[in-house]
């Protein structure tokens, strides 16, 4: 357990979708939290492109923080396979030179967060001793990475998710793409044979907060409560958030030319998170009500 002084915590990739929220959750008597930006820089932050080598390495050293928290990453799956390079420069040099910058610091704890395709996606959901095996250069890449911060330091932790989802104004996460294309009435085109655990972004802030007062180490995965596939998920939004679900088209992967390997079947178990912190991750309609009250819709029950 940590000791009652104040931890100084680096959000590394504060702009996006979960590190926003990591601002929040850390925002506390019991933190000290900065953060990193890159692509919606503002004046509270510090300039960190992970992409550019030794820049992380420079600004850990500089805020020589107790904690790190990883959020950043080169999420797109068919740009990773595009750009190799650009993907383990982000996904896995980056957060090892961190790892090791981080080891340096009495005490120091880093925190990367990675993904269920890690998995091949034959036989999910996935609990953290399962044989990993990715199909596609973003799931190597943070499989990679996973590896790299956990062999600098047995004291780091690595958090698995998968499908993250929330209200967030200029967001392009899955809900978000949903919310803006059906309020356009356009059509969405969305795999029916992709499965997975779809997980609310305020939920898995919260776990990092909750893993992080236990003093975690080594591989959890933080996952929703829900195996669903994605068109039953854009479904049930379309349902709550009073959208059109006819302009949804279901097809399978094969039709879909999707650039790089999907895992079908994939999505992550979360017993261990249960044990260890407790049940605090919610199921897709549970979540996507309050992600309806953040909209300031009245969804329909």
């Amino acid at each position: 357990m940590f000791n009652s002084r104040t931890k100084k915590v680096l959000i590394i990739g504060a702009t996006g979708q979960l590190g926003r929220l990591c601002l929040k959750v850390f925002s506390g008597e019991k933190y000290q939290v900065m953060g990193t930006g890159f692509s919606r820089l503002s004046s509270e932050l510090l300039p960190l492109d992970l992409s550019q080598e030794g820049e992380a390495v420079a600004v850990v050293s500089r805020v020589r923080p107790d904690i790190a928290i990883i959020c950043g990453a080169m999420t797109n799956v068919d740009g990773c396979e595009s750009d190799r390079e650009k993907a383990f420069q982000i996904n896995l040099k980056s957060p090892a030179d961190i790892a090791r910058e981080m080891k340096k610091i009495p005490g120091g704890k880093l925190v990367f967060l990675s993904t269920d395709y890690v998995f091949d996606g034959t036989s999910g959901p996935y609990d953290e001793n399962a044989e990993t095996r990715p199909l596609n250069v973003y799931g190597e890449s943070k499989l990679e990475g996973e590896q790299a911060v956990l062999e600098v330091s047995d004291n780091n932790l690595v958090v698995r998710t998968t499908t993250v989802y929330s209200f967030q104004e200029g967001g392009n996460n899955f809900a978000m793409q949903l919310l803006k294309r059906l309020s356009q009435k356009e059509k969405m085109l969305v795999p029916s044979d992709q499965w997975a655990t779809p997980t609310y972004a305020p939920d898995l802030a919260l776990a990092l907060e909750k893993l992080l007062e236990i003093d975690a180490r080594g591989i959890f995965h933080a996952a929703g409560s829900d195996f669903v596939s994605r068109l039953d998920f854009a479904r049930e939004a379309a349902r709550i958030l009073k959208l059109d679900p006819n302009l949804i088209q279901g097809l399978p992967t094969s039709e879909l030319k999707q650039k790089a390997k999907r895992p079908l079947k994939a999505g992550l178990r979360t017993e261990r998170l249960e044990k260890d912190v407790g049940p605090l991750m919610r199921g897709i309609k549970e979540a996507l009500y309050n992600f309806a009250e953040n909209l300031g819709k009245s969804p329909i029950k």
